[in-house]
């Protein structure tokens, strides 16, 4: 048996042990809160084993969406935190369905539900710790040639050094390497990253791989996120791609703003005393003010006024320019709020107001904007919608990623929008929100996140 076969049947045995927990949990759960209300035999048994596969099919999507069954690719940390997540969400509509059951919380058993929360994460924690370490034994970093068009490809390669145990890299070469060398190195590698090479280049490099069955990456331009959402014309015999020019469905923009309301009102709500406590220590701390206004962009390039707790010291933004990785503006209390994302909390106000949605581009300041369209044309292109608390920049991107590579996420999801996709990107913010990496400042000199 093979390497690569040996780590597949780690991830498979991990994803069923992952789902045998979740059924096996599921069932006792219920069993323990409903089930002796039942009488017993086949209809008992079909009931729990239906309650079981169901709770398996929760906790399945958001395991898939929280990324919690690759093992081998991320750490047990992280891994951990995933599956808490998947297991927790589901473990919470349980207990609605056994509420809604009863129309009582004094006959659920809420302690037992958190104890097998907590034995839930142990088990899980325990699985990826053994399987984690097995998989390490039988797993060696990929071997990656990166083949470049121009100098952005450091920022891939810086990128790739973070995971040395993930990514080895053979060689860079430039688009005008001669093609024997190329073919060289391909015969070594396993992986091959394009990044901004001409169409031709990037045609020859794809035949190539595909001969000697390894796989390619190539780096996203405007036209390529535009295909994402183009269908195959079958009019004649020689089949095209057509960009259909369509609306979105017609109750997308009716349920979007009903969810922007209901959710902002609900979110305010349950953030009140966390803001009614931030306000204080701000205040406390320098006794500034507590809440800080700045203009920014949303759809059609309108103007608006952003609300956020204030997380620097008063009065230290005489140029517009982003947060640094050690930025001495910032202050005490506003090094804990931007920590937890508590300083946008104000901004579902501007949710209710309609200046903002809760998905959308994150709104830029106009002055930066301007900097980015003069490197960046298609930069305006993103403010086709409304800007957003959170977005599909936000959950695959990092605070200080270039201003290119957000603008080609954000048009990922203005071409693909829809309220299934609003939704999965609410969920996986919650994962997010506890991710230290995605608050990462820009370089000290920095006045923008343009490459220097």
């Amino acid at each position: 048996m093979s390497k690569e076969q040996i780590k597949n049947l780690i991830r498979n045995f991990y994803s069923f042990i992952s789902l045998l927990i979740a059924f096996a949990s599921a069932v006792i759960l219920w069993y323990i809160n409903v089930a002796p209300g039942w009488k017993k035999g086949y209809f008992g048994y079909r009931t729990l084993i239906t309650v079981g596969i169901m709770y398996c099919a929760v906790y399945y999507v958001f395991a898939k969406m929280y990324k919690a069954q690759k093992i081998g690719m991320y750490h047990l940390v992280e891994l951990a935190f995933s599956q808490t997540l998947a297991y927790g969400i589901a473990d919470v509509m349980l207990f609605g369905a056994a509420f809604f059951w009863f129309h009582n919380f004094q006959r659920i058993k809420v302690t037992l539900f958190v104890l097998v929360f907590l034995l839930q994460i142990f088990v899980i924690a325990c699985v990826i710790f053994v399987l984690n370490r097995l998989h390490a034994k039988f797993d060696s970093a990929r071997k990656v040639a990166i083949i470049y068009g121009d100098e952005s490809y450091q920022l891939l390669v810086a990128k790739m050094k973070h995971f040395t145990y993930r990514y080895k890299i053979l060689g860079c070469y430039d688009k005008d390497t001669e093609h024997w060398k190329l073919r060289e190195v391909m015969d070594e590698c396993q992986d091959v990253y394009v990044h901004e090479v001409d169409t031709d280049l990037r045609q020859w490099l794809f035949q190539e791989c595909m001969k000697r069955e390894i796989d390619i990456h190539f780096s996203m331009n405007f036209s390529d996120i535009t295909a994402r959402s183009c269908e195959v014309s079958h009019y004649f015999d020689t089949p095209y791609l057509r960009n259909k020019k369509t609306e979105v469905t017609w109750y997308y923009p009716i349920i979007k703003r009903l969810l922007d309301i209901v959710l902002s009102l609900i979110a305010l709500v349950i953030a009140s005393p966390f803001m009614l406590i931030t306000a204080i220590a701000i205040k406390i701390e320098d006794g500034g003010s507590i809440f800080y206004k700045q203009h920014r962009l949303t759809m059609d390039q309108k103007v608006f006024q952003i609300y956020k707790f204030r997380s620097m010291k008063e009065n230290s933004e005489t140029t517009a320019r982003l947060a640094s990785e050690h930025d001495d503006r910032i202050t005490k209390v506003g090094a804990v709020i931007r920590r937890f994302r508590i300083d946008e909390i104000p901004q579902l106000f501007n949710i209710l107001m309609g200046d903002m949605s809760i998905v959308g581009p994150r709104p830029e300041r106009p002055s930066i904007a301007e900097e980015y369209e003069k490197e960046i044309p298609e930069f305006p292109m993103r403010l086709k919608v409304r800007a957003g608390l959170t977005g599909y920049a936000q959950v695959y991107g990092k605070y200080n990623t270039t201003p290119l590579d957000k603008l080609k996420l954000d048009l990922i999801y203005i071409n693909q929008r829809s309220v299934m996709m609003d939704l999965r990107i609410m969920f996986y913010t919650v994962k997010i929100l506890f991710m230290p990496e995605s608050t990462e400042g820009v370089a000290e000199d920095q006045q923008t996140a343009l490459p220097k």
